[in-house]
């Protein structure tokens, strides 16, 4: 185990993942130790397991994104959210937003789902399959792009499930943005 860790370290893969899923928050202008709020929510297993599977693959295409992972918080009854202000750093720029549903492919349960957003507004979304950097283990994508590139009013982008029969999720589901890094930028943070 501790040459498998080595080598994430090695090879600098263990940063890049890690910012990945917010654990790593540093630029220029900030100290590089601060205290971690007390509010922190642990990151869900499915997160964690799909950011690993996602890099793996990320590194197997040379896909040059940036890539984050997001896990959702609780909206009203049955509701999955996330923020409409997206954390960048200064010289990237917006590309994709999918929406994962952890679920298993293997199974027929997941195409019993229903997904439709519900704030701004109400729309029913269609499971993305065309293939993507994101690891097809991780589960169902819903492309939610168009979402977060326009105008529009409010703070939260949420969806809602609705499964037929058993609950077929294995987790909540998060979100994945994909960041196009120009040339010779520093690594500051930046909103939008």
């Amino acid at each position: 185990m501790s040459r498998y860790f080595s080598v994430w370290v090695s090879f600098g893969m263990l940063p890049p993942l890690l910012l990945a899923v917010g654990a790593i928050v540093c630029s220029e202008k900030e100290t590089l130790l601060k205290p971690i709020p007390g509010t922190v929510t642990q990151l869900t297993d499915c997160l964690m397991e799909c950011t690993g599977m996602t890099y793996i693959k990320k590194l197997q295409l040379r896909d040059t994104h940036n890539i984050r992972l997001k896990d959702s918080t609780e909206g009203d009854l049955g509701e999955y959210c996330w923020s409409m202000q997206l954390k960048c750093t200064i010289g990237e720029s917006f590309k994709r937003a999918y929406v994962v549903l952890p679920v298993d492919i293997s199974s027929a349960g997941h195409q019993m789902l229903e997904v439709r957003t519900t704030i701004p507004s109400s729309t029913t979304l269609h499971a993305h399959n065309s293939p993507t950097t994101i690891a097809e283990s991780c589960g169902r994508r819903y492309d939610v792009t168009q979402h977060f590139s326009t105008e529009t009013t409010g703070d939260l982008f949420c969806v809602q499930v609705v499964a037929r029969g058993n609950n077929v999720l294995k987790c909540p589901p998060y979100l994945v943005t994909f960041w196009q890094r120009s040339p010779n930028q520093s690594n500051q943070e930046g909103g939008g």
